[in-house]
């Protein structure tokens, strides 16, 4: 998450509130991007924004009425800001791909104080898009298949591993033609591990060489 006065070079200024993928859904968007050849990429990025438009708006109406329970007040009429969704180049030591997720900008006045630019929805959405606390997994857009399935209606290469379910790429530059991914141990697929019996006199199993992912069909 993040919260920042941002000022233009006319002078207007807006406080962003902004909160980024991360988690599963973030290694699906990593592994699509490296699926995706280069030349593609402009096209995939506004196909992975209409993605993300869809999946706030599905969670948008639950953060706000939840909300309106909470308010000690008693109010109901709390309508949470509609965020636009983003990306950004890549972080130094990230991933290397860009940032994607949503924003709010709250535009300043003379009497705007820090805390009329915090949306308690906004960033409410990180904990509930990210899965963190199972609480909303009655939404099918926060479930990992029901996100990977609005990834792919929008055109947006998603590939899960058929054994452990994890985003997985082919086209990794380092590991070109090896199914791999963020997670776990990277081309190593947790799920296809087996407990195998131990030898009578040697230290190691076949089973130690670990096994690949395959990709679901």
């Amino acid at each position: 998450m993040r919260h920042r006065l941002l000022i233009a070079d006319d002078g207007t200024a807006v406080v962003e509130q902004a909160v980024f993928l991360g988690g599963l859904q973030e290694s699906m968007v990593l592994c699509a991007w490296h699926e995706t050849p280069e030349q593609e990429r402009p096209g995939l990025e506004k196909r992975i924004f209409g993605a993300l438009d869809d999946l706030h708006t599905a969670v948008r109406t639950v953060l706000e009425e939840d909300i309106r329970t909470l308010r000690s007040d008693g109010s109901d009429d709390y309508t949470a800001p509609v965020p636009e969704a983003f990306c950004e180049a890549p972080e130094r030591h990230g991933a290397g791909i860009p940032l994607f997720g949503w924003r709010v900008l709250h535009p300043v006045t003379a009497g705007t104080t820090w805390e009329d630019t915090v949306d308690p929805a906004t960033w409410n959405s990180s904990e509930v898009i990210g899965g963190w606390s199972g609480d909303f997994d009655h939404i099918d857009a926060v479930r990992p298949e029901g996100f990977a399935g609005l990834l792919r209606r929008y055109g947006v290469p998603i590939v899960l591993c058929a054994l452990c379910g994890d985003p997985i790429t082919s086209r990794h530059p380092r590991w070109p033609g090896v199914w791999t991914g963020p997670r776990g141990e990277g081309p190593l697929c947790d799920a296809a591990a087996s407990a195998a019996p131990k030898p009578l006199h040697g230290w190691y199993t076949d089973s130690m060489f670990g096994a690949p992912h395959q990709p679901r069909k």
